[in-house]
């Protein structure tokens, strides 16, 4: 099995999917930030922790959707007159970075922070009440 087919598979089996994938050749290809996602459970809460560090705050958005937290943003490449490169290691460009989720969310009281080139998310669980509801039985007319 190729690395590339390899990669997809442990991606899936953990519900993480980043796009596009790795350490690209070539400045501004984009990368896929590394993350953290623990439950907190002193506060009920999914965390998320992204390094995103020379990535603007403006240049940075959240979405989420069901069950599944999208980041998206941009690091600018810093192009200015008169640099050669000799060596350019750091990965620039677009990101997508998106963590599915096996509970439901709270997305109306979700908080997010960025400071120091850390990005964190926090996503309270949704608990909904158990009710129960009787069913009613329809009795069929036999013919």
């Amino acid at each position: 099995m190729e690395f590339e087919n390899f990669h997809d598979e442990v991606l899936r089996a953990f519900n993480d999917v980043c796009a596009p994938r790795g350490r690209q050749r070539s400045p501004g290809a984009g990368f896929c930030p590394p993350a953290d996602v623990y439950f907190e459970e002193a506060n009920d809460e999914i965390v998320v922790r992204l390094e995103l560090p020379g990535v603007e705050r403006d240049e940075i958005q959240l979405y989420v959707e069901r069950r599944q937290l999208s980041v998206r943003g941009r690091r600018v490449f810093p192009s200015s007159d008169g640099r050669v490169y000799q060596q350019v290691e750091m990965d620039y460009g677009p990101f997508e970075r998106r963590i599915r989720f096996t509970v439901d969310v709270n997305v109306e009281d979700a908080r997010a922070t960025y400071d120091g080139g850390i990005l964190e998310v926090r996503l309270p669980l949704l608990r909904q009440e158990a009710k129960t509801q009787q069913i009613p039985i329809k009795v069929e007319a036999k013919p």
